[in-house]
């Protein structure tokens, strides 16, 4: 797993460095004081964040999302392996002036242990694949929570990741729903950037949606929501129109919707 872990964590130190320089991401829109959270997580979980929340957010990359929880009042730590993207995170936080609200952490959360909790665990959008054991991370979501506390998580579909294309009254399987060894991909760009990257291998690893409800019920949180909703936030797929919010739906002549997002909310009793 090691080999795996270093080869991702590559990956993402370049990502770091192109990110907050693309379109997608908008830095400077933030910087002037927009979101970027999506309405979805803003709906779901923002009655629960106000001031003085504590909120611990997992894979926070460059930190965007983990800011824009300290602007709705949130004393905020985020969590990420790469330490490009800390590094980037604390440089933003400086310049939103929200360095005194924010902390962020350079960590595997598969073994976190920040010997405090929080009254909000948050995570979201292309997290778990990256992550080998769901057990583990199942429980840092678990040692991290206060009693009484909720975590939330949105994400891509695990439905939606078994599929190359989806057109018409067809679609192309290229991934597995069920697997336990991880899926290999050497390729340049991504969703966010078409960059060349010196370190364009990384790994992935399939998650069923099963598996992912199973690891947190079983560790005592009680599911209050689990919702699955037909656009993500990329275009996942040729062919995608993207709405005034930014989210990306299937084109009107594919002959079924599909599962592309899923939103789950647990409290720790």
């Amino acid at each position: 797993m090691d080999d795996y872990y270093e080869s991702n964590r590559r990956n993402w130190d370049e990502r770091a460095r192109v990110h907050p320089e693309t379109d997608y991401y908008d830095v400077a829109g933030f910087l002037d004081g927009e979101s970027s959270l999506w309405p979805l997580e803003r709906e779901e979980l923002g009655p629960h964040v106000d001031e003085g929340t504590s909120l611990l957010h997992l894979q926070c990359h460059f930190g965007m999302d983990t800011l824009s929880w300290a602007r709705e009042g949130a004393e905020v730590v985020g969590v990420d392996f790469s330490g490009e993207a800390v590094r980037e995170a604390r440089i933003l936080a400086d310049e939103a002036g929200l360095a005194d609200r924010a902390e962020f952490v350079e960590s595997d959360v598969l073994g976190l242990d920040l010997d405090r909790e929080f009254d909000v665990v948050f995570t979201s959008y292309g997290v778990l694949a990256w992550l080998d054991d769901l057990a583990a991370w199942a429980d840092t979501v678990d040692r991290h929570l206060a009693p009484g506390g909720v975590f939330y998580i949105a994400e891509n579909h695990p439905v939606a990741g078994t599929f190359a294309s989806v057109e018409g009254d067809s679609a192309e399987l290229a991934y597995p729903y069920f697997s336990d060894e991880p899926l290999h991909f050497d390729v340049q760009g991504n969703y966010a950037a078409d960059a060349e990257f010196e370190h364009s291998e990384h790994y992935e690893w399939a998650h069923t949606l099963g598996d992912i409800v199973t690891e947190l019920a079983t560790r005592g949180l009680r599911i209050e929501f689990l919702h699955e909703h037909p656009f993500c936030t990329w275009r996942c797929y040729e062919g995608m129109t993207e709405d005034e919010q930014g989210y990306w739906w299937l084109p009107e002549d594919v002959a079924v919707e599909l599962p592309l997002t899923f939103s789950l909310k647990a409290r720790k009793e």
